[in-house]
C-alpha cells in the first residue's frame, strides 16, 4: 500500500526579494515589507551550489510560518552575475541582481574620468545575462554637454545614452522616463554617483553619497549590498554596490565581440571561429587596416580578450 500523501496545510504568498542576508531575505508581495528565512531544503541547496541561492529580484514562494520561510525560488528570465571567490578559494558565480529588464551602466564624466573600459566589461555581463545595457552619463556639470557627447562619439558606444547631473537635476527627466515601467538594476565604478541618482529618484531611499579620496580619487563603497525599489511612476530599481573591478569570467572570443558593434557587425571572417587576432582572412583586421573599424575598439576588443579566462 502506498503512504498517504500529507497535505500542508500552510498558505502560500509570491513575494520578490528586496535584499538578501545571508539565509534570510527582506521580501515585498506588493504591499507587506518582511524578513523570511530560507527553508532547510534550500539551504542544503545552497551549500553546495556554486552561485548564491537568492538573488535580489528573484521570484519565491513563501510559506506562512512563524517567521515566513523562502520554499521556492522561480527560475530567473534574467541575472546580471559575475565571477567571484568564495570558501577555500571555490570559483562562484554571484548573482548580483535577477530579472532585470536592463542595466544601467552609470559612468561620469570627470570625478572619476569616464572610462570606456569599464562600459565595455558592465555590457557584457549584461548581454551574457539576457539584459539590454543602456549608458548613463552622470556628472555632465563638471564639464559641458558637447564634450559629454564628444567622449561618447569617439569611445564609439552604440548604446542608448541618458546624460544628466544628478547635483543639478539637469537630465533626470530623461532618467525617469527610460525607468518608468520596467525593472532596472544599476551599476558602475564607485565614485560615479549611482547613489546620488538614487537619492534624486527616491529621497526617502537608504543610501548615503560617497565621498571621494582626495588621494585616490576612488569613490568609497556607499551601498553595502544590492537593494530593490520600487518606483513610484512604475517599475523597479535595484541599486548595487559600487566596484573597482569588474570580472567577468570564462567567456569565448565571440561574446567578447558582441560588445562591439562594429567588431559585431563585420562580415564572416575565413575561418570560424575567430578570435580576430592574427587568423588570415579576418575580416575584423582588415576593417581595422582599412579604417572602417576604429583603431581604439580594437584595442579595447583585445584588452578585454586578454584579460578573460578563455576555456
Amino acid at each position: 500500500m502506498l503512504p498517504a500523501i500529507v497535505q500542508s496545510t500552510q498558505q502560500s504568498t509570491r513575494a520578490t526579494v528586496l535584499q538578501v542576508f545571508g539565509l534570510t531575505a527582506l521580501v515585498w508581495d506588493g504591499g507587506v515589507t518582511r524578513e523570511a528565512a530560507l527553508a532547510g531544503r534550500l539551504k542544503a541547496a545552497a551549500d553546495h551550489t556554486r552561485s548564491n541561492q537568492l538573488a535580489v529580484g528573484d521570484e519565491v514562494t513563501l510559506e506562512e510560518t512563524d517567521p515566513p520561510q523562502i520554499v521556492a525560488v522561480a527560475p530567473r528570465k534574467t541575472r546580471l552575475e559575475r565571477a567571484a571567490t568564495g570558501a577555500r578559494g571555490r570559483d562562484l558565480t554571484q548573482v548580483i541582481a535577477a530579472n532585470a529588464e536592463q542595466a544601467m551602466i552609470v559612468s561620469s564624466l570627470a570625478d572619476p574620468p569616464f572610462r570606456p573600459g569599464l562600459v565595455d566589461r558592465w555590457t557584457l555581463l549584461a548581454l551574457r545575462g539576457g539584459m539590454e545595457p543602456i549608458l548613463c552619463l552622470n556628472k555632465v556639470d563638471l564639464g559641458s554637454m558637447e564634450q559629454a557627447i564628444r567622449e561618447i562619439d569617439q569611445a564609439s558606444i552604440h548604446l542608448h545614452v541618458v546624460f544628466l547631473s544628478a547635483e543639478t537635476g539637469a537630465g533626470m527627466a530623461d532618467l525617469r522616463e527610460c525607468l518608468s515601467g520596467r525593472s532596472t538594476v544599476l551599476v558602475g565604478h564607485s565614485g560615479v554617483g549611482k547613489s546620488s541618482l538614487l537619492r534624486k529618484l527616491l529621497p526617502h531611499a537608504d543610501a548615503l553619497t560617497g565621498e571621494l579620496s582626495g588621494k585616490t580619487r576612488k569613490g568609497r563603497h556607499t551601498t553595502s549590498s544590492s537593494r530593490l525599489y520600487p518606483l513610484p511612476e512604475g517599475g523597479v530599481l535595484i541599486d548595487t554596490p559600487g566596484v573597482r573591478s569588474v570580472v567577468l569570467g570564462t567567456t569565448d572570443a565571440q561574446e567578447v565581440a558582441g560588445v562591439f558593434h562594429e567588431i559585431a557587425s563585420a562580415p564572416p571572417c575565413r575561418f570560424r571561429p575567430c578570435s580576430h587576432r592574427t587568423e588570415p582572412g579576418c575580416t575584423v583586421l582588415e576593417g581595422v587596416s582599412s579604417g572602417t573599424i576604429p583603431e581604439t575598439v580594437y584595442q579595447r576588443y583585445r584588452k578585454l580578450l586578454e584579460e578573460v579566462a578563455l576555456p
